[in-house]
């Protein structure tokens, strides 16, 4: 999860640095009412886990081949991904050859992909899945492959002809800030030109803020901040691709990605992105608008050290003041699920978080 923004109140002083679930939200966009993307798309990304790894010799199981999206597909399609909301098998960087054909367009490794993408966009619709597709903007991918500069509407309708359904466009390799802006517009229009609908995931503003990640089911994050991670994800209404080995993971990690609590935050109807309200004394608390004047609120210990901490704060402060007004029933859904009850407007609410922990409570108007 790339999360940018130019409001004050989602800039809680390096709120992203532990997160990214690995995708793009660009605030205040507008966009075609094309039916697409209609609640933030949800999916499986190879690039955090696998990278560019091209050795399928010495690494069979882990190069990024078809072999290896197929692997994707049917654990998704089987072990209750799809059915959880996670519908998009994406191929990021390092699945091409180096030369366009001699048509001038793109075309994937032949090694690594012998039955190429349409045959592989075949398979993994025939799983219920959708298949995205990566490109650069630039002359060069970020990994040195074909980019799409001077061929944006050769490679859009590649992608189309192939059966793509979204294209994660990356920003490697262009000499200009005006350069990116341009080539990003052209190959929206270029993509609608297709006829085909396929969601556009634009990391421009990826290159305008420096970032960092880890992600859930992965290595290097402990426990309370893969919770932290799904808790802000699902406040602020971004995007998720996972970025993990799904033959691999843990069923601590399966379970919280596929928290439908939590999931139901994130994709919930009324559409309205969450944001940072207060921040004191190494605390922050976020809260989100939900359908049927219904709230979520995360409670976030910024610290790395120590033990857990109590923060208590007003339930007449929450949702402008109107969510528990004159009364709520109040649920913890992470880290562990909890009914906390019924809470007048007046009364306060106590919460403890470990460091580097969220709490994620969801307020139901009554």
């Amino acid at each position: 999860m790339k999360l940018f923004s130019g409001d004050p109140r989602l800039v809680c002083e390096l709120a992203f640095r532990p997160l990214a679930l690995v995708f793009l939200s660009v605030l205040g966009a507008k966009a075609l009412d094309n039916g697409l993307a209609r609640t933030p798309t949800m999916g499986w990304l190879h690039w955090e886990r696998f990278m560019c790894n091209l050795d399928c010799q010495e690494e069979p199981d882990s190069c990024i081949s078809e072999q290896l999206f197929m692997q994707m597909a049917e654990l998704m399609a089987s072990d209750g991904w799809k059915d959880a909301g996670y519908e998009y098998l994406c191929i990021d960087d390092c699945w091409m050859a180096p030369e366009r054909d001699s048509k001038g367009r793109l075309q994937a490794d032949p090694q690594r992909f012998p039955s190429g993408i349409k045959h592989l966009a075949n398979y993994v619709h025939s799983k219920g899945l959708k298949l995205g597709i990566y490109a650069d903007v630039g002359n060069k991918t970020c990994a040195g492959f074909p980019g799409s500069f001077g061929y944006y509407d050769i490679d859009a309708q590649t992608f189309a002809d192939w059966g793509i359904d979204l294209l994660k466009f990356d920003g490697c390799h262009c000499d200009s800030v005006t350069s990116l802006a341009d080539g990003y517009k052209y190959m929206s229009l270029a993509l609608n030109r297709t006829g085909r609908s396929i969601v556009y995931s634009c990391e421009w503003p990826l290159y305008m803020r420096p970032f960092h990640k880890l992600v859930i089911g992965n290595f290097g994050l402990s426990w309370d901040q893969q919770v932290t991670q799904m808790a802000l994800w699902a406040i602020m209404a971004a995007p998720l691709l996972m970025s993990n080995d799904l033959r691999q993971i843990s069923s601590q990690a399966k379970a919280l990605l596929q928290n439908e609590d939590v999931i139901a935050i994130n994709q919930d109807p009324l559409g309205k992105q969450g944001y940072c309200f207060r921040k004191e004394d190494n605390i922050e608390v976020w809260e989100k608008p939900l359908s049927n004047l219904a709230w979520a609120v995360a409670v976030r210990n910024l610290q790395e050290i120590g033990g857990p901490r109590s923060y208590t704060i007003q339930v007449s402060s929450l949702g402008h003041g109107i969510a528990c007004n004159p009364g709520c029933i109040i649920t913890q859904l992470l880290p562990v699920k909890e009914q906390l009850g019924f809470y007048e407007w007046t009364l306060t609410l106590k919460t403890r978080i470990n460091p580097s922990g969220t709490v994620l409570l969801r307020l139901d108007y009554v």
